[in-house]
Order: structure tokens, then C-alpha cells, then sequence
């Protein structure tokens, strides 16, 4: 059952509580007979408890998808990391050394420029295949406490997209939290900060990071903004952009819920934007 469904249930409800006057709850079913109209009142209150439950469990079991698409998201990360480094990485690596053998032979000028070429080509590729994998399954995550040294690889990581990061994290050091909890809000961070570049023109955003009271709280804000409240109108007139950014909030906001925390955005046009995540931790 869906909130429209439950909404039009309790209107239903209220309408029959003025006609007919809630039934006295003070006297029994066998002291008080009730009347046709008090029988369908007590019929629409069981239904909208039932419909009630029904969204919760609703509620509940998108969570627990979200929670599981997650892990596969992970896994499969983890796949094509590993094949990109075991076979792609390996391949760009053994061309690199044939070329450097052909370098060794003596080749007409316009050969030797044309080795070059592809030298630089295979360095290139080999660069690029290394940042994937590390996107794709950060290193700096594998160890216990690692999410504060990966928050702070995101401002490197985001140079090459022209987005200055500036990152304060205090004592935030050793955190107890498992690498897969870390992994999520690791990459609910780089979510927001790719959403600035695809999404904005700014060319700063700041990152704040404290734990206090078994709460970890990072703050992501950033110059640019959007209209929280046009949802529907951006849907309606196609806006591609603006779909996608509530769409990557939405998925990150499922996964806090995940981990028992909490989402938080707030962002107007030309004031800026704030992400807010809560993430409960204890040692």
C-alpha cells in the first residue's frame, strides 16, 4: 500500500467519524450494540491499520533491497576491479616491454618516432586502467580506520575533475567501522562530489568530518545549488540533470537508512548546497 492509498483510507475515516460520531469506546460491543454506520466506522479503522502496517512493510523491505543492491554493487566492483588488474593491467604492462625490446633494434627515424608514440599511448592506457581500479575498490578502505584516509584521497581524486576539496577531519582517525559500512558512506561522499562537478560550475567544495557522542557526521557543501522543491516540474520538463542528482541523493539516503543513520540536504539556487550524513558508530 502506498501514502496516496493510506492518505484517501483516513479522509474516508474522518468523513464517517462527522456523520455518525466516533463510537463510545467506553461501553462494550455487548452493552452498546453498534449501528450500521459505527460497524463501517470500526471496518475503516481495521483497514487503515492494516494499510498502515503494509507501508511499513513496504518501507522496510525497500530498505532491505537497497541494503542488498548495494553489497552486489560491491561485490561486482571488486569483480571488475580484480579483472582489471589481473588481465588488462597485465596485458598494457607486457606491451610496454615489448616496445621497449623493439626500442632496442634499429629502426629508420620514422620507426622510432612511431614507437614513441605508441609508448606513450601504452603509458597513458596503463595510467588510467591503475585509477579505475583504485576508484573501483579504494585500497586505503581495506584496513581498519581507513575511511579518513579515503575521504582524504577525494580531494587528489577530484583535482583531475577541476574541483578543489578542501578537507578538515580533526581527530577523526581510528573509526570502528566495518569496510563495508565505511565503503558506503565512502562512496556517498564521491557521489556528492561528483554531482558538483556534473551538476554545477562551482570549482570548490569543502568536507567535514567529527565524530562525537558515537555519532560520525560529514558535512559536504559546496557554492552551488538547486530547487529542492521543483522535483515534479523537473521531471515534467525533462530536466536530465536534475533527475539524476535527486536520483544519486535518493540512493544515498537508502543507504544511511541501511546503517541506521540519517541523509540530510539542504540547497537553494545561488545559496549553495549542504549534505549532511550521520552515521552511528561504537567501539
Amino acid at each position: 500500500m502506498n501514502r496516496a492509498q493510506v492518505d484517501e483510507t483516513t479522509k474516508l475515516l474522518a468523513t464517517e467519524e462527522r456523520r455518525c460520531g466516533a463510537p463510545d469506546r467506553r461501553l462494550s460491543t455487548d452493552e452498546a450494540p453498534q449501528t450500521p454506520l459505527q460497524q463501517r466506522y470500526t471496518l475503516l479503522q481495521r483497514q487503515m491499520a492494516e494499510r498502515s502496517r503494509d507501508l511499513e512493510r513496504s518501507q522496510e523491505n525497500v530498505q532491505s533491497l537497497s541494503a542488498q543492491l548495494d553489497l552486489v554493487e560491491e561485490r561486482e566492483r571488486k569483480r571488475v576491479a580484480t579483472e582489471l588488474h589481473d588481465y588488462l593491467a597485465q596485458l598494457l604492462v607486457l606491451g610496454h616491454l615489448k616496445v621497449g625490446e623493439l626500442k632496442r633494434v634499429t629502426l629508420p627515424p620514422k620507426g622510432d618516432e612511431m614507437v614513441q608514440d605508441v609508448e606513450r599511448v601504452l603509458n597513458q592506457a596503463l595510467k588510467y586502467c591503475r585509477t579505475l581500479i583504485a576508484e573501483l575498490n579504494p585500497p586505503v578502505l581495506k584496513e581498519r580506520g581507513g575511511l579518513t584516509a579515503g575521504i582524504r584521497s577525494l580531494a587528489t581524486e577530484m583535482k583531475r575533475y577541476g574541483l578543489e576539496v578542501s578537507i578538515e577531519t580533526g581527530e577523526v582517525l581510528d573509526l570502528p567501522l566495518s569496510e563495508s559500512d565505511a565503503t558506503l558512506v565512502f562512496r556517498s561522499v564521491r557521489e556528492l562530489l561528483i554531482n558538483t562537478v556534473k551538476h554545477t560550475d562551482v570549482k570548490q567544495a569543502t568536507i567535514n568530518m567529527t565524530c562525537a557522542k558515537g555519532l560520525l557526521q560529514i558535512v559536504v557543501h559546496d557554492k552551488g545549488g538547486f530547487d529542492a522543491n521543483a522535483g515534479a516540474e523537473a521531471l515534467i520538463a525533462g530536466a536530465e540533470a536534475s533527475t539524476s542528482t535527486r536520483f544519486g541523493l535518493q540512493t544515498i539516503r537508502e543507504r544511511m537508512k541501511s546503517l541506521n543513520g540519517e541523509f540530510d540536504v539542504k540547497s537553494a539556487p545561488k545559496q549553495g548546497t549542504t549534505a549532511t550524513i550521520l552515521v552511528p558508530i561504537s567501539r
